[in-house]
């Protein structure tokens, strides 16, 4: 009986951890998917898919192209904090 109990718990374990692993997968395709181009994205779209201010987003418009997120920082286009909270939601791959 323990022996038939303890195989229980191990494969209740390995469905619960398959589960997860799947569902964290499919958690990052879906954010890839949504992120913002901030190298063909409109003023209008960076304010609100982003949260930006006008002034900040026009500045985004301004010095584009971007080859990378970093380069937004490297020219200071946004500050610092502004940079943290949307690098994340954002991509800069030109079409």
């Amino acid at each position: 009986m323990r022996v038939l109990a303890i195989f229980g718990g191990v494969s209740t374990g390995i469905v619960v951890g398959a589960w997860l692993a799947m569902r964290q997968r499919r958690g990052a395709v879906q954010e890839r998917r949504t992120k913002l181009n901030i190298n063909e994205a409109s003023q209008q779209e960076i304010m609100q898919v982003l949260g930006l201010d006008a002034a900040t987003a026009e500045r985004i418009v301004e010095h584009r192209p971007y080859p990378s997120k970093l380069d937004m920082l490297g020219r200071m286009v946004v500050p610092e904090d502004v940079y943290l909270s949307i690098k994340n939601r954002i991509s800069y791959k030109a079409s």
